[in-house]
């Protein structure tokens, strides 16, 4: 991951956000607090250029409401599931967003596991 010139790495990063119930309760596999969470993802978002926004402003946060709402869009009911980002100059773009009780996948248009109906 080399930077750029204004010091943010040129390659984006993808990482996997776990929800649930709303919470996010694991980054990339890795059991994490709110708090946890929340501190990895300003590390990780200012690495790569969200920092635009000022720390202090929370670059985390953006990132973390970003997944949130895409898993919210998918999700029936209580928020639980996965949503992957790829961070990436000044941006947190969601890839995917699958909900664990989703009966269809809207990322891939794969059709629904029929044992779950």
């Amino acid at each position: 991951m080399a930077p750029d010139e204004f010091g943010f790495a040129d390659d984006p990063e993808e990482l996997v956000l776990t929800f649930d119930k709303g919470v996010p309760v694991a980054i990339d596999g890795e059991t994490v607090t709110l708090l946890e969470a929340l501190q990895q993802l300003n590390l990780r978002a200012c690495a790569f250029g969200l920092k635009g926004r000022e720390s202090h402003e929370g670059p985390g946060v953006l990132a973390l409401a970003t997944a949130y709402e895409e898993l919210r869009k998918v999700g029936r009911g209580q928020v639980s599931g996965e949503v992957s980002l790829v961070l990436h100059r000044g941006n947190a773009v969601v890839n995917s967003a699958r909900d664990e009780r989703t009966l269809y996948d809207f990322t891939t248009g794969a059709t629904f596991d029929r044992s779950v109906a």
